[in-house]
C-alpha cells in the first residue's frame, strides 16, 4: 500500500522543507485556501485596472527583453501572451527528474497564491490540477541562466495550453491528451499570464533544492562515518576534547558528538606517534563547514519558496511596479559556499583513505592486505577514490561571477543557478562513492587491527560485510560497491541526525532574529 500524496497548502508563505521534500519524492495534492483565491482575484483586478488606465505594463501591454518597446493592445495583446510560451520553449538535453518538474510547479503556484503576480484564479487552478493529477511538464536540462527560467518554463507554458509534452502515469504524452484523461481543461493564457508562466525562477530553485538535499545527505553520511574512520586510524581522541573549546560555529557540538559516539569503544588502538596527520586531526573543522553550508542553503531556499520574483509585481496598495526581487544573489552565495565546503570534505576524505592504504599508519599494511598474503588489495580502489575527489574539486568553481550580457544588456546579472545546482549535484554524487570507499577501507582496517567494533563502528561493519567479505584475496568489487552504496544511502541518516544551527548562525551574531528553520510541519 502506497502512502497518500502529501497535502500542500498554498498561501504564499515560505513552504516548510517537509512539503518541498515531499514534492521531490512523489505526487502531492494542492490546497488553494479561500484567502489565496481572494488574493488572486484582487491582484488580477489591480493589474487589469492599471492596464485600463493606460499604464504600460511589461510583458502585458509591451513586449519583453529587447522587444520591450513594442506595444500590444486588444487582440494583439492576447495573441502575444499565447505566443510567448511558444517562443520560450527552447530547453534541450536530457529530461530532468520528475521530482524537480513537480517541485517547480509547487514553487510557481505558491508565489502565485500571494496575488502579487496578477494572474487569474483559473491560471492557479490549472497548476493545482496538474499537481493533483501529477501531470508534469517534460522539462529539459539546459535552457536557463537563472534570471527567469525561460527555457524550462516555456515547456510549462506549452503544457498548460495543451501544446507541449508532459510526463503522466509513468510515460511521456501530449499535454492535451493527459489533460483530457484527467478531466482537466487546458488553459488559455490571458494578458500578462504568458510572462508569468515563463519568467519566474521556480525551475532554478527546484533544481537547487534537490541538489542541496542530496549534498546535505552526504554531509550527514560523513558525520555518521567519522567515528568509524577515527577508530580505523587509531586517532588520538583528545583532539576532540580540545575542539570542544572552539568558538567556531558547530565545532564544539560535533566534537562532543564524536566523543560520545566512540566512548563505548574501549579497545581503541594505542598511540603510535606524537600526533596524527592534519586530515585526521581536523575532522571536526572539516565537518562543521559542510553542515553549516548545507543548512544555510536550505534556510535560504525555504525563504525563496515564498519570494515573489516576478516582473512586474502587484503591491499591497494595488500599484503595478517593476520587480526588484528576482535576483537570488544571497542564495547564489550560499550555494557557492556549499560547493567549497563539499570540495574541502572530498579532499579530506580522499586524504584519509590514502593514509589507510599507504602503509604509514602503525598496524596497517600497504593496501590493507594481511601479512603473508599474495594479493594486490585495495590499492586500485584508490584510483576510483582519486577520480571522485577530482570530480568534486572540479565542480567547486562558482559560476555566478561569470559575465553575461543578454537582451540588449538588460540581463547582465544572471546567476546561472541551474548550472550551480548541477555542480552541487555532481559533487554529492561523487561524495557518495568516496564515502562508500571510506566505509569499506575503515571496516577492513578495524578488522586488521583485531578490534571489536561497537556503536557506529558495529553498525557500519554489518553494512559493509553484508556486501564485501573480509579480505581473503582479490575479488571483483564493482557490483559489491554499488550494492554497498545503496545500503549506505538507505540507512545512514538514521545513524547520525544532523546537528542544528541553534544560537550559532551569523544572523544571531548580528543581533537580528534568526531565520526560522524548517520544522517539518506540512503547510
Amino acid at each position: 500500500m502506497t502512502d497518500a500524496p502529501a497535502l500542500i497548502r498554498f498561501d504564499g508563505a515560505p513552504l516548510p522543507l517537509a512539503s518541498l521534500a515531499a514534492a521531490l519524492a512523489g505526487p502531492v495534492r494542492a490546497m488553494l485556501p479561500d484567502g489565496s483565491r481572494a488574493a488572486l482575484r484582487r491582484g488580477r483586478a489591480a493589474l487589469e485596472a492599471a492596464a485600463a488606465a493606460g499604464q504600460p505594463i511589461y510583458g502585458m501591454t509591451t513586449g519583453v527583453g529587447a522587444m520591450k518597446h513594442q506595444c500590444h493592445q486588444g487582440a494583439a495583446m492576447a495573441a502575444f501572451n499565447h505566443s510567448l510560451g511558444l517562443a520560450h520553449e527552447v530547453a534541450v538535453g536530457a529530461p530532468v527528474a520528475p521530482g524537480i518538474a513537480r517541485l517547480a510547479l509547487v514553487l510557481r503556484l505558491n508565489t502565485l497564491a500571494t496575488g502579487r503576480v496578477g494572474v487569474s484564479e483559473a491560471f492557479a487552478e490549472c497548476l493545482a490540477g496538474m499537481l493533483d493529477h501529477d501531470i508534469l511538464p517534460r522539462m529539459r536540462r539546459h535552457g536557463s541562466v537563472g534570471c527567469g527560467d525561460l527555457g524550462q518554463l516555456g515547456q510549462l507554458a506549452t503544457a498548460m495550453t495543451g501544446l507541449g509534452t508532459v510526463l503522466h502515469k509513468g510515460r511521456e504524452r501530449p499535454a492535451a491528451e493527459a489533460f483530457a484523461d484527467a478531466g482537466l481543461a487546458v488553459h488559455a493564457m490571458r494578458p500578462r499570464e504568458g510572462l508569468a508562466a515563463v519568467a519566474s525562477n521556480s525551475f532554478s530553485l527546484a533544481a537547487a533544492l534537490a541538489a542541496v538535499l542530496a549534498a546535505r545527505a552526504r554531509v550527514a553520511q560523513a558525520l555518521a562515518q567519522a567515528p568509524v574512520m577515527a577508530l580505523a586510524w587509531g586517532l588520538d581522541r583528545t583532539v576532540w576534547q580540545a575542539a570542544e573549546t572552539s568558538l567556531m560555529p558547530l565545532e564544539a557540538a560535533i566534537a562532543r558528538h564524536l566523543s560520545a559516539a566512540t566512548a563505548a569503544q574501549t579497545d581503541w588502538p594505542a598511540r603510535g606517534s606524537v600526533q596524527d596527520a592534519l586530515s585526521a586531526r581536523f575532522m571536526v573543522q572539516v565537518l562543521a563547514p559542510g553542515v553549516i553550508a548545507a543548512e544555510e542553503a536550505l534556510d535560504t531556499l525555504h525563504l525563496a519558496s515564498g519570494q515573489v520574483d516576478d516582473n512586474p509585481t502587484v503591491l499591497a496598495d494595488g500599484r503595478v511596479v517593476t520587480s526588484g526581487a528576482s535576483h537570488h544573489a544571497q542564495l547564489s552565495l550560499r550555494l557557492g559556499a556549499l560547493q567549497a565546503a563539499l570540495a574541502m570534505l572530498g579532499r579530506n576524505l580522499f586524504n584519509k583513505c590514502l593514509m589507510l592504504t599507504n602503509g604509514q599508519l602503525p598496524g596497517l599494511p600497504v593496501n590493507l592486505v594481511p601479512e603473508g598474503m599474495v594479493a594486490t588489495g585495495y590499492g586500485p580502489l584508490m584510483k576510483l577514490a582519486m577520480e571522485q575527489s577530482a570530480r568534486i574539486a572540479a565542480a567547486a568553481a562558482p559560476v555566478a561571477p561569470h559575465a553575461l550580457t543578454l537582451a540588449a544588456g538588460l540581463e547582465d546579472e544572471a546567476l546561472l543557478l541551474p548550472l550551480t545546482a548541477e555542480r552541487i549535484a555532481d559533487q554529492a554524487e561523487a561524495l557518495g562513492w568516496l564515502l562508500t570507499i571510506s566505509a569499506l577501507l575503515s571496516v577492513q582496517a578495524i578488522a586488521l587491527r583485531g578490534l571489536d567494533p561497537v556503536g557506529p563502528a558495529a553498525t557500519l561493519t554489518a553494512q559493509v560485510r553484508a556486501h564485501v567479505p573480509p579480505f581473503a584475496g582479490d575479488i571483483p568489487l564493482s557490483a559489491r560497491l554499488t550494492a554497498l552504496r545503496a545500503s549506505l544511502d538507505a540507512k545512514t541518516p538514521v545513524l547520525a541526525p544532523m546537528p542544528t544551527l541553534t544560537q550559532t548562525t551569523l544572523y544571531n551574531k548580528l543581533d537580528q532574529p534568526a531565520f526560522p528553520h524548517p520544522t517539518g510541519e506540512m503547510r
